[in-house]
Order: C-alpha cells, then sequence, then structure tokens
C-alpha cells in the first residue's frame, strides 16, 4: 500500500478544481511553493498514524497542513481560496488503494508573512490543518496461520 496515493489525492483534488486555481493560478505544491510564485497552495503532511493489523495496516489518519499563499497587502483574496479549499476537502477524496473520509478541518490557519528586508512584502497564509480516515480498500489479510478455526476459544 503506498500511502503516498493519499497526498497525490489531495493534491489532484485541489489542482483540479477551476475556481481555486484561478484564485491561485501558481498551483499547488507540496510541502514549499514554486521559484517566484505569489499565489498559490501548500500542501504538507504534519503527522501521520498507522493502526497496524495482522501484519498490515488497518487504517491511516494522516494530518495535513492545506492553505493559501497569496502576496498581498490584503488577505481578500486569500480567504476566498481558503473557503475553497475548506469546500473541496469536505467531499471525500479518491485514493488509489484506500477507501477514504473526507478531511476534517481541526485548525484554522490565517496569519501574515513579513519580508525581514521589505516590510511591503507581505504573504497572506489562510487554510487549515486537515485530519484524514483512510482505510486499505482491498480485503483484509486473514488471521495469522496460528489462529485455528472451527473451535471457540474460552
Amino acid at each position: 500500500m503506498d500511502s503516498s496515493a493519499l497526498d497525490r489525492a489531495l493534491v489532484g483534488r485541489l489542482m483540479g478544481d477551476a475556481t481555486l486555481m484561478a484564485l491561485m493560478p501558481d498551483g499547488v505544491f507540496f510541502d514549499v511553493g514554486g521559484h517566484g510564485a505569489t499565489a498559490f497552495v501548500i500542501v504538507g503532511l504534519l503527522s501521520d498514524h498507522d493502526d497496524p493489523m495482522f501484519g498490515g495496516r488497518a487504517y491511516e489518519d494522516p494530518e495535513y497542513v492545506v492553505k493559501a499563499v497569496h502576496l498581498a497587502t490584503s488577505a481578500d483574496v486569500a480567504d476566498e481560496a481558503a473557503a475553497r479549499i475548506d469546500a473541496l476537502v469536505a467531499i471525500p477524496v479518491t485514493a488509489d488503494g484506500y477507501t477514504c473520509t473526507a478531511l476534517e478541518r481541526v485548525e484554522r490557519i490565517a496569519y501574515t508573512e513579513v519580508d525581514d528586508l521589505d516590510p511591503s512584502i507581505r504573504y497572506q497564509h489562510r487554510g487549515g490543518r486537515y485530519a484524514l480516515a483512510a482505510a486499505p480498500s482491498a480485503e483484509a489479510p486473514g488471521p495469522p496461520p496460528w489462529v485455528q478455526g472451527g473451535w471457540i476459544q474460552p
């Protein structure tokens, strides 16, 4: 099972939305924005907990930061993009090998990053931390070979 399929599904969902791409035309990036980008979305994996089950994973619960970043003195466009992100992730994502629930926002992100050398340069950051629950969509593996069938253990 490829956990990065979850990352790709989330990025693909965001990149495939014409409304979001009109607001953030420089694209969607994983972890770090592109050189020279001034209006973009960042997706980053904050944590991922796996719950084991018979030599595999029962489910994963990754948590992502998803935020719009906009070079502007006003946060209006970044706010609009964050609202669009929130609407897009409310629909369950489709990831190869997984059954996923919708992402749930667990924390809002809203801050302004001011350049150290030129205080007139301001990046508006708006979005949130989102939790996802994902389970393997394939048939779960059976019990280990030492478990005997046909009798009930006391």
